[in-house]
């Protein structure tokens, strides 16, 4: 039976502003993640990507950035042009991985501390718990200590698995991972794709996953979209996409990927 959509785009432009010009980053583009699935982008470095995630969270400084088009989360509009409104939304009802966990934490702060942050203080037991909770659904072994540790004292895999426990917080309903695995070796990387499955199978989250590494997203994604230069110049089920691309461009991109793999088949994450 067919998901019925939960994150709907029409038309989403994105241009940065320059003096009295303006520069296209996100050229109209559609895109639909269905509820429970997980949707792929795929695409060079710099074709507009975390531009366009970036986008959809609302996190693109309205002076510097303009956005237009239509965004629904389910039946509701969202108001992406509105900063303030966007507050209702963001943390909420939607989070985002972003791709280099050491940079997203304030160095100065614990790992409790970034949970805590903006929590009243007659709710911060109660936090702390949940806190705990997520992360020992990460598979961290000892959630205690890492509470009590600043980022520069955890790895790299150990800071996505917190990422993505602060993500989950607080139960939303769509998650974005913006190159979520690109900052780590091949075997953290298997096991974080792995525990984003796992996630999304028991909590039935959607995602949006972005990568422009073709076996981390053809492995994860239902739904593929292939980017160029700011536009979807192809789209369609994952596994059609990847094994029989019929754009000149996605063609090429898994050409340079079998000339590196002997495996050019798509094998998914179950």
């Amino acid at each position: 039976m067919d998901r019925e959509p939960l994150l709907q785009i029409k038309g989403l432009s994105v241009r940065l502003r320059s003096d009295d010009e303006t520069q296209p980053m996100v050229r109209g583009v559609d895109l639909l993640v269905k509820r429970g699935g997980c949707t792929g982008i795929i695409g060079e470095s710099g074709c507009g990507k975390s531009t366009l995630c970036n986008a959809i969270m609302g996190l693109l400084p309205a002076g510097q950035w303009l956005v237009e088009g239509e965004m629904l989360l389910g039946n509701e509009q969202v108001p992406i042009e509105n900063d303030r409104r966007m507050d209702a939304y963001r943390g909420s009802r939607m989070s985002m991985i972003v791709q280099n966990p050491l940079a997203a934490f304030d160095p100065r702060m614990t790992i409790r501390a970034h949970f805590l942050e903006g929590c009243p203080w007659r709710e911060r037991a109660k936090m702390t718990q949940q806190a705990m909770e997520q992360l020992d659904a990460m598979m961290i072994r000892d959630p205690e200590t890492v509470m009590k540790s600043y980022p520069f004292q955890l790895s790299g895999g150990m800071l996505q698995r917190v990422m993505i426990a602060i993500s989950l917080l607080s139960s939303p309903e769509l998650l974005i991972a913006d190159e979520p695995t690109t900052a780590l070796d091949s075997t953290v990387q298997a096991e974080i794709l792995s525990l984003l499955r796992k996630l999304q199978r028991e909590r039935g989250i959607s995602m949006l996953l972005v990568s422009h590494d073709l076996d981390v997203v053809s492995r994860m994604a239902d739904t593929l979209y292939v980017m160029r230069a700011g536009k979807f110049v192809e789209w369609g089920m994952a596994e059609d996409v990847c094994n029989n691309p019929g754009h000149p461009y996605t063609k090429s991109l898994f050409q340079l990927r079998s000339a590196f793999s002997s495996d050019t088949k798509v094998h998914r994450i179950r």
